[in-house]
């Protein structure tokens, strides 16, 4: 596989306060992606497709025969790490442009200082919680054009962010929306949902009830995905029911 080589990024600080002690400041880095991080992308949603179809996810591929064929060998169990340098090719001969996502990096930038105040009031908060939210000194964002929306590498604080070449999201027209939501799933995988081994349905609504007790102000149109136990939102509706929220969700898995 190909080095990765990043060819155009931004770096915003965000000044993250603490309640406890002087932190470093956090940076986030946003990222125009490179040929081979758009070929892995690819090749993790192939990899992965009929999960994604099976969660009903609206799924964005390159529409070419060698992408129907991979697919086919995907649902076969016949996909594999041999098949990423096809992606690749097709990619560098035909597909990839790097002005495809310069509306979408514009658009993130706009939306900084919104973001900025996000993250120092997510760091203020979170040590409150007597349990453990994972932030990171940087996170980085890239875009991407296909897959499923959004996605996360809790080891790395990476964070996968769909876009189209007229600089559109998918399921918001504010990538905010999509950036904290990743942010927010960082935090809790290994504390809450790795701890607790919810199901896919499980977390993404425990993310939402997160994301909307924190953020219901500064995010008035992010919505709550169809996804989980429903009853999960009677307990988390404002900031302090985020305190005990590790005890909280033990309780709620004893009663389901």
């Amino acid at each position: 596989m190909h080095s990765l080589k990043y060819i155009s990024s931004i770096i915003i600080a965000f000044s993250l306060l603490s309640c406890k002690a002087q932190e470093p400041s956090s940076e986030i880095v946003v990222q125009i992606p490179s040929i081979e991080q758009e070929a892995t992308s690819i090749w993790r949603t192939i990899n992965d497709i009929a999960f994604f179809e099976q969660q009903g996810y609206n799924i964005q591929l390159p529409n070419d025969p060698v992408i129907d064929s991979l697919i086919a060998k995907s649902k076969a169990k016949t996909f594999g790490n041999e098949d990423y340098p096809t992606i690749f090719n097709l990619l560098e001969s035909k597909v990839y442009q790097e002005s495809d996502y310069e509306k979408a990096f514009k658009k993130v930038k706009t939306q900084a200082p919104a973001i900025q105040k996000m993250l120092r009031q997510l760091s203020t908060e979170q040590h409150k919680w007597n349990w453990d939210f994972k932030m990171y000194p940087t996170y980085t964002v890239v875009f991407t054009l296909y897959g499923t929306g959004g996605s996360y590498d809790p080891d790395t604080g990476t964070i996968t962010l769909f876009t189209n070449t007229e600089g559109g999201f998918m399921n918001y027209e504010n990538p905010a929306n999509t950036i904290i939501h990743e942010i927010v799933h960082i935090g809790v995988e290994e504390s809450i949902v790795q701890t607790y081994q919810l199901s896919h349905g499980l977390k993404e609504r425990l993310i939402d009830n997160v994301v909307t007790a924190l953020f219901k102000d500064q995010l008035p149109n992010y919505r709550i995905q169809n996804m989980g136990d429903r009853k999960m939102d009677g307990l988390i509706n404002a900031q302090e029911d985020l305190h005990n929220l590790d005890q909280t969700i033990s309780e709620f898995l004893k009663k389901s």
